[in-house]
């Protein structure tokens, strides 16, 4: 890959299993892109998922980063809008990958935020960002989401 895509932040929100911390590690960092953030972990996500996502970190020379919270993101990761992606049940808006594309081309910070939760956002958070679902009948888990909108901006 020729860009390194240091503006692009994955972050995922409000975990409680391991195995949806580590695949979607995988998935961020296998697509070639850097940052990956996990924001309200819990559970064994917290104790057995974050350790094992920021090993994977560190062989592959990328960046991991675990925050509090969706508040704390915003913050340390200075962004007024990130774009949050619940799922397709929650919100008639659809998101515009090829908008995405563009934006994480050119170079300017974008913050995607998926839910590690079977519940997804709460109202409160989805008023946090500019909040769209993918074009899906069902939601297929942050992994899944992260890998369609990525591999989108790659293509």
């Amino acid at each position: 890959m020729t860009n390194n895509y240091d503006n692009v932040f994955v972050v995922l929100h409000n975990v409680h299993a391991v195995s949806k911390v580590i695949e979607t590690a995988q998935v961020v960092y296998g697509l070639g892109f850097k940052n990956f953030v996990v924001s309200r972990a819990a559970g064994s996500a917290a104790q057995t998922g974050v350790p094992d996502a920021n090993r994977l970190a560190l062989k592959m020379k990328r960046n991991f980063m675990v925050l509090p919270d969706l508040v704390d993101v915003k913050e340390l990761l200075d962004i007024e809008q990130p774009v949050i992606i619940p799922s397709p049940v929650l919100t008639k808006e659809r998101l515009d990958l090829d908008t995405v594309s563009k934006d994480i081309k050119s170079g300017e910070r974008i913050v995607i935020v998926v839910s590690g939760s079977n519940s997804s956002f709460s109202r409160k958070e989805m008023d946090m960002g500019i909040c769209r679902s993918l074009h899906a009948d069902v939601d297929i888990g942050p992994a899944g989401t992260i890998a369609v909108i990525l591999y989108h901006s790659l293509i």
